[in-house]
């Protein structure tokens, strides 16, 4: 999905939203860190949108107007995808991170994760997807990997511990085939 066609979204999103705050959390994400984005995130058909502390009937809503069975998606080729905290884990503290975004565009509600917590959410998902942006991330320079390393160790001792070992692993392997050995190593460490 182009910036543009983000906005768009987000600005209808937004009418719908009463004034809810509404965080981007998947790939697309990427927009608040960088106005232009790989080609992995423009050619995502969906974008996230985090909602915390909102009536059920929002998700509904969004879903309803923007979501993946909508005349928007038949119109613009792009959807929402309004998820929940049991949907989507984040980091420790990523609230107090979280970057405006789309301020100039006029959007006063909208809120992007910060790149960091966004790859650490994409590590635990653990897709091959989230692996491939993982990837992008790391060779354009716009992830600094002990830092990532960071917030996704506050995971730990919370209850998706325990998929802590299998994503590191996942990520090692990853980084061996990308001949990322210096970063393999770092893991090793952990």
């Amino acid at each position: 999905m182009t910036r543009t066609r983000l906005l768009d979204l987000l600005r209808r999103a937004t009418a719908l939203s009463a004034g809810q705050r509404l965080i981007l959390a998947g790939s697309q994400a990427f927009y608040a860190s960088a106005f232009s984005a790989p080609h992995l995130v423009e050619r995502s058909e969906e974008a996230d949108l985090l909602l915390v502390g909102v009536e059920r009937s929002l998700f509904l809503k969004l879903e309803e107007a923007l979501g993946m069975e909508s005349a928007f998606l038949r119109e613009t080729g792009v959807f929402a995808h309004p998820v929940g905290l049991g949907t989507i884990t984040v980091p420790r503290g990523w609230e107090e991170r979280l970057i405006p975004f789309g301020r100039e565009e006029g959007l006063a509600n909208v809120w992007a994760l910060e790149i960091h917590d966004l790859a650490a959410t994409k590590l635990m998902a653990g897709r091959e997807k989230d692996f491939e942006f993982l990837r992008a991330l790391l060779e354009h320079g716009l992830c600094d990997f002990s830092t990532l390393l960071a917030r996704f160790e506050s995971f730990r001792g919370g209850v998706f511990a325990s998929a802590l070992p299998d994503r590191l692993g996942k990520l090692a392997q990853h980084l061996r085939d990308w001949k990322r050995d210096d970063l393999a190593r770092a893991i090793r460490q952990i």
